[in-house]
């Protein structure tokens, strides 16, 4: 039996649904050869694998030839009907012949990026902007580019968000008034609002050089924010993955102590990471605390799933995510009644395709007798168009994500997107592609608990060389979590200076003539190491022992020569750091290198 708030979120979601009309997406309508392609691609998840690297790697392809060389490459041997082949460059004459043609390929890869970027540039955008404005919805225009290597590649990034934010303050001045886009309970809402990546503002934006990255990151930030403030827009921070989430934070923070009058700021959570819950309450305390203008916190699913999952269960990680739809669902809802509870304190817009997700947000809202106008609800530039369509007929503040930049610097941002269109778990995809029953699609989250983030992975205990496990690698620090990094820091600032290392021979230390010393390759005028220098005398010595112990050695039952290997281990466990932090002097090697190296002993 549904409760009364319950029969509201899943009626509002019919009606959500029922004033899209008979819209479609044009995600599934980019031509007859792109349809096919994305529709083959949600059934074979072998092509989809291949059509994904090729479209990730497109941009970066010099001419004809590279791009008919990496189709080669990706396509050879996976599944595809001839039509379809086509519609890549693949003609009658494949395998892989000359015949294949280029231009196909690059014909639709560029027609699904049209689709989903607004622009490439300002000038390029702003039209499309305004159509939004005048339709209805505001924007939130995004600089594409992520993870950055050279400063000078930072430089321009940096020039090209001032150059976006003076030409939406330019453009802006003539567009009409839309007071619902303009003003919630809490006062106006800039029309201008410009979503920044962190990691294209250093490249050591990374928990290693946190430091140095989140300076460089202000350095850059400081003039966006000071011309931002003079001229009443909004900035943005976007969340990325989860190595840059707690260092966004962090920058958020010092902007904030740097700039509390404003101009309005906005960060995003993403309620797929088991930390969503915890980090939400924390950034409705400090904006309450510390800004004058309510943090304007954008509520996502998150995008960055399939990488975060593969790399923990790659590397033995704790997941950061949650590993099934609907306990993201279920997190999103309890996010949703946070945000709502404590408007005022912050702005709460709430992102999602999923039109139970939006009903809920609006309906939990009406329940706390908030005016609609109190929440923002935030759809994808090119996604999902009849959910844009439904929620502007019904009067609700809407704003679209629209990314901006050319296609080199927006793949990652297009993938991503590609995989969200064609993914099992998809609203679009269920509902417009495939036609499921709506009732199916607006249900609650099946999920009743949710698990708790874990801070960092348990230790192993040593092996049972009675009842060995199958083996498997020893996980490296991760070093993007603040324990296992402090742990190791600390261990370098605590690693003598300088040790001996004598030669041993059955377990006896033994004096030699000569020394090997190793110094500090980054201050030769430390020596790190005096290890003796055996000598031909010393290694018959060494030989004559080994001899004499191999009958034992060899009479010795194989568990009990692999307890011994197990023993070793368990030793190198307990002095990881400390043999780490001995690498770094010695080799002069970065942590995470000195780390993988001992675990590899291991």
């Amino acid at each position: 039996m549904l409760d009364a708030f319950e029969r509201d979120v899943q009626a509002l979601a019919r009606r959500i649904t029922e004033a899209a009309g008979s819209e479609q997406p044009r995600v599934y309508h980019l031509g007859w050869w792109s349809e096919r392609l994305l529709e083959w691609a949600m059934a074979h998840p072998r092509f989809k694998t291949q059509l994904f690297r090729f479209v990730d790697v497109f941009p970066a392809c010099h001419d004809d030839a590279d791009v008919l060389r990496h189709l080669e490459e990706y396509f050879d041997g996976v599944e595809m009907p001839r039509a379809l082949r086509l519609g890549l460059g693949l003609t009658e004459r494949v395998p892989f012949g000359a015949g294949i043609s280029a231009a196909a390929a690059r014909r639709n890869v560029r027609r699904m990026a049209r689709q989903l970027i607004v622009g490439a540039a300002p000038e390029d955008a702003l039209p499309r902007l305004e159509r939004l404005w005048r339709a209805g919805e505001a924007s939130t225009v995004d600089l594409l580019g992520e993870h950055i290597v050279t400063e000078a590649e930072a430089d321009r990034y940096a020039a090209r968000v001032t150059a976006m934010l003076e030409a939406l303050v330019s453009a802006t001045r003539t567009w009409p008034a839309a007071p619902l886009l303009e003003r919630d309970p809490w006062g106006l809402v800039p029309r201008v609002n410009v979503s920044v990546k962190p990691t294209a503002l250093t490249p050591l934006f990374a928990p290693p050089t946190a430091a140095e990255g989140l300076a460089e990151a202000e350095r850059r930030l400081h003039p966006v924010l000071e011309r931002a403030r003079a001229v009443g827009a909004t900035i943005h921070l976007d969340t990325e993955h989860d190595e840059a989430k707690d260092l966004t934070f962090e920058l958020l923070r010092a902007l904030g102590a740097a700039f509390p009058d404003g101009p309005q700021l906005g960060c995003v959570v993403q309620a797929y990471r088991k930390d969503a819950y915890a980090d939400l309450r924390l950034l409705v305390d400090w904006s309450r605390d510390t800004l004058h203008l309510p943090l304007h916190i954008r509520l996502v699913k998150g995008a960055y799933w399939d990488s975060e999952t593969i790399v923990a269960h790659a590397e033995g990680w704790p997941v950061p995510v949650f590993e099934t739809k609907a306990e993201t669902d279920a997190s999103y809802e309890r996010c949703v009644r946070y945000l709502v509870d404590h408007a005022g304190q912050v702005r709460p817009a709430f992102g999602s395709h999923n039109v139970r997700s939006l009903a809920y947000a609006v309906a939990y809202t009406r329940a706390r007798g908030l005016p609609e106008a109190a929440v923002e609800l935030q759809l994808l530039y090119g996604m999902a168009e009849p959910i844009h369509v439904a929620v502007r007929r019904l009067g609700f503040r809407v704003r679209a994500y629209a990314p901006v930049g050319d296609l080199i610097a927006g793949m990652a941002y297009l993938v991503r997107r590609l995989l969200e269109n064609t993914s099992n778990e998809s609203f679009i995809r269920h509902r417009f592609a495939e036609g499921q029953a709506l009732e199916a699609l607006i249900a609650p989250p099946a999920a009743r608990t949710l698990p708790e983030p874990e801070a960092e992975a348990a230790p192993r205990p040593p092996t049972d060389a009675a009842a060995p496990a199958p083996f498997v690698n020893e996980p490296r620090a991760e070093l993007r979590r603040p324990g296992p990094r402090a742990r190791l820091v600390a261990a370098v600032h605590e690693a003598p200076r300088a040790f001996e290392a004598p030669v041993l021979i059955e377990g006896t230390p033994v004096p030699t003539t000569d020394l090997l010393t190793s110094v500090d390759p980054g201050d030769f005028a430390t020596v790190v190491c005096r290890a003796g220098h055996a000598g031909p005398a010393e290694a018959e010595r060494a030989v004559d022992a080994a001899l004499r112990a191999l009958p034992a050695w060899r009479a010795t039952p194989w568990r009990e020569r692999a307890a011994t290997l197990f023993r070793a281990a368990a030793i190198l466990r307990r002095r990881r750091t400390a043999l780490a932090a001995l690498e770094v002097f010695e080799a002069g090697k970065p942590l995470a290198e000195a780390d993988a190296d001992v675990c590899e002993a291991i």
